[in-house]
């Protein structure tokens, strides 16, 4: 008569563990096939073909199986006790690193599937994993350690007396790697926006890292801007939620002018570029009267431009067409009156 696993089975063990051995094996063989056929078929059905590859699991998850089958009969084994310790420790280190290998890989594997899906967050993605990674290692170190009858209270104390004393140390580091973190979960900016910061910082956003985000300015320069400092600045975001924006151009006219030539004109221009200059054909131009001044007239042009970055050639190429369609039509172009005092006249 042989026990096994709280089963009284009427054979010899001689019969029964090599029997119950060859069957744990192939349990595990067959679950670690099924985990990797399910996991493959999973992704192919399911992530629209953004992940390119499984998490490799199945080698976990089958040594998890095995060795949990080994730890249920270790007890009823006729071993010596200290033999029966030490491999039941061992059996338990490698049950625990089983476990902690697939929680890994899994959780690497979705952060890596939604990288993909949303690429603004790419940046992230190696402190994801790096943090997941150091969270489940430490999870499975302390597990590992009370299963083997090791007391974590006092290790835990002093780790937690030595995380308050590198934080106080680090404290604008680790402020700046959570903003980053918050601007890369809740994504007011993303890379390739072009974002202009209250103080008068602007450029195209570049990456946003641990620590810092880096801008590109229309120049070509680089700006490092702390993490910190950009999730609290007050900001404006040329590329969300429309990337097309709205340009005026203001030109002012004398006085003594025709209204209805003025505005047939700058209409008529408008109308002409927005056929011929790619920036403009999307648009719906509106010119409008806007004010009086010293100066004389002043009459805005209203067109939408595709992006930010078009403004510079759409604009230049309006007011070249503008002022040479007025100086056509011989509209004066305003000039502010000036007073001029002969100094030995007093």
């Amino acid at each position: 008569m042989t026990r096994l696993a709280g089963i009284d089975i009427a054979a010899p063990p001689e019969v029964v563990l090599p029997i119950y051995l060859l069957g744990l094996l192939g349990l595990s063989a067959l679950v670690a096939r099924f985990v990797r056929w399910a996991t493959t078929r999973w992704l192919a059905g399911h992530a629209g073909g953004t992940q390119t590859s499984p998490p490799r699991i199945a080698i976990p998850v089958g040594v998890a199986v095995l060795s949990g089958g080994l730890l249920l009969v270790m007890a009823e084994l006729p071993l010596p006790g200290h033999l029966e310790r030490w491999i039941t420790d061992a059996l338990t280190v490698v049950f625990i690193v089983a476990c902690a290998l697939v929680l890994t890989r899994v959780a690497v594997a979705g952060i890596m599937e939604y990288g993909a899906r949303h690429p603004s967050v790419g940046p992230a993605l190696g402190v994801g994993r790096g943090a997941v990674r150091v969270a489940v290692t430490i999870l499975a170190a302390i597990t590992a350690l009370q299963a083997l009858g090791v007391p974590v209270a006092p290790l835990l104390t002093t780790l937690g007396v030595g995380s308050l004393a590198v934080a106080l140390a680090l404290q604008d580091t680790l402020a700046n790697f959570f903003a980053g973190i918050y601007l890369l979960a809740d994504r007011p900016v993303g890379a390739g926006d072009y974002i202009k910061l209250h103080d008068g910082e602007e450029g195209y956003v570049e990456a946003i890292g641990w620590r810092s985000s880096r801008l590109r300015t229309a120049t070509g320069s680089a700006v490092i801007v702390p993490n910190q400092k950009l999730s609290q600045a007050i900001l404006t975001n040329f590329h969300r939620p429309n990337p097309k924006v709205v340009m005026t151009i203001a030109i002012t006219v004398a006085y003594g002018a025709d209204v209805a030539v003025v505005e047939g004109a700058l209409v008529d221009e408008l109308r002409r570029a927005g056929d011929e200059v790619a920036e403009l054909r999307e648009s719906k131009p509106i010119v409008r009267f806007t004010d009086l001044t010293q100066s004389g007239q002043v009459w805005s042009s209203i067109v939408q431009v595709p992006s930010f970055e078009a403004q510079g050639i759409a604009g230049h190429e309006l007011r070249k067409r503008l002022l040479l369609r007025l100086a056509k039509e011989r509209v004066a172009v305003g000039v502010p009156e000036r007073l001029i005092k002969n100094s030995k006249n007093g």
